[in-house]
């Protein structure tokens, strides 16, 4: 009884340290959020193309115009203010392209175009 009182405590503080999904931009200085929305400006220019998933969005990022490091510098200014995104970047050797994948638990797909309206722009569109 005392081992299964302990896991649901357990469990019950876990699920209370999951990041509320809401961004605090108090968490960088302002030099940093100069940079967050220069960094990510460049970032989506560079976007090519984009499809849906099931837990959010991926975005596919031309290298010719931001490479690697221009995106792991806007993601991590981005997951400092904003915890609660999952952030994948996927390289593929054959043709040379990167993908940005942003996710997260259930509501996190939603708040992508309230925390960045100019990456939505970027959204597949259905079609028509």
């Amino acid at each position: 009884m005392k081992t299964l009182l302990m896991l649901l405590f357990m469990g019950a503080a876990l699920a209370q340290t999951e990041p509320p999904i809401a961004c605090n931009l108090k968490t960088l200085t302002a030099a940093q959020r100069k940079q967050l929305g220069a960094t990510g400006e460049h970032a989506i220019a560079a976007i090519t193309s984009s499809r849906e998933l099931p837990d959010g969005y991926a975005f596919r990022i031309d290298p010719a115009h931001a490479s690697i490091l221009d995106v792991a510098q806007w993601l991590d200014l981005w997951r400092r203010c904003c915890p609660f995104y999952e952030f994948q970047i996927d390289l593929h050797a054959a043709d040379g392209g990167m993908w940005l994948s942003v996710k997260g638990r259930p509501g996190v797909k939603e708040y992508i175009a309230v925390d960045s309206p100019r990456l939505a722009t970027k959204y597949p569109h259905p079609a028509r």
